[in-house]
């Protein structure tokens, strides 16, 4: 997927919002978003959105010398997060298909943000999951090639809703007789998932591989060796979130699914839906 003109002010609220995160002086502040709008200039089209978002990640780490803004609220969103999960695994359990179910509170996990409510979060929660449709649905096709899948390659986006991308991978181990991979960032970068925060959830470290990627999202062209030869070797692969979907919608494989909520403009009109819809799509 390539950038538009669209994409310049999200990436720089990022930048911003990566220094709400900080304690430095406003000052400072003022000096490490000049800094963000300088490393835009070497920005060239045909980039990645995701590549925009470097840019000005990398310039707010360079000048603060701080490596991860999130840390104390990744925690927290992943702590909130698995006090819910045990309710969206009792309703799963008790409806009609637990794996669909259970789809659905992957994508509404990233959809919602753990750290802004506590019970009345608990309750819209659930309500949503259970009320809730795909706006692109195709969820038999997925089914269909599970049901013959031996190895499954996630590949999670943020913290928070990976509680609930663990939840549909465990779901999906117990049903089928399939191997599963999740793939994490090999940095941390906003609130994405690193091992660590992988770990912390309770994947283990066999199911865990190193993308290669530093950017909010992966791209092939920046693939560890591990992560590359399981992409050969998945018979099914799911890209979690819209920054990999901004990395791989471009990738013309029968076996790659999207899941995910399309939160911007510019990722909706590509996808054919209205912002906020919700997606499990196979990349025809």
């Amino acid at each position: 997927m390539k950038a538009s003109s669209e994409c310049f002010p999200c990436v720089l609220a990022q930048a911003r919002r990566n220094l709400d995160e900080w304690d430095g002086s406003e000052r400072q502040k003022f000096e490490a978003m000049i800094e963000s709008v300088k490393r835009l200039e070497s920005a060239k089209f045909g980039m990645k959105p995701i590549e925009l978002s470097k840019l000005v990640n990398d310039a707010i780490k360079n000048f603060t010398g701080v490596e991860d803004f999130y840390a104390v609220r990744k925690r927290k969103l992943n702590d909130n997060a698995m006090k819910i999960v045990k309710e969206v695994l009792e309703l799963a359990k008790n409806s009609d298909d637990p794996i669909k179910t259970l789809v659905l509170a992957a994508v509404l996990g990233n959809h919602l943000d753990f750290g802004v409510k506590d019970v009345e979060l608990d309750r819209e929660f659930i309500t949503l999951v259970k009320t809730s449709e795909l706006f692109i649905d195709d969820f038999a096709v997925f089914m269909n090639r599970l049901s013959s899948a031996k190895m499954l390659l996630y590949i999670l986006d943020n913290t928070g809703e990976a509680v609930f991308d663990k939840a549909l991978v465990d779901e999906i181990k117990d049903e089928f007789k399939v191997e599963v991979k999740v793939a994490v960032r090999s940095a941390p970068i906003i609130n994405d998932v690193t091992k660590e925060d992988a770990l912390y959830i309770g994947f283990t470290e066999d199911e865990i591989v190193e993308s290669g990627t530093t950017m909010a999202g992966m791209s092939l062209d920046v693939a560890s060796e591990e992560f590359a030869n399981l992409w050969k070797k998945a018979d099914l692969i799911i890209s979690k979130g819209q920054g990999n979907f901004e990395g791989l919608e471009e990738i013309h494989d029968e076996r790659l699914f999207f899941l995910l909520e399309a939160k911007c403009s510019v990722v909706a009109r590509i996808v054919g839906v209205e912002v906020g819809g919700m997606i499990l799509k196979n990349w025809k």
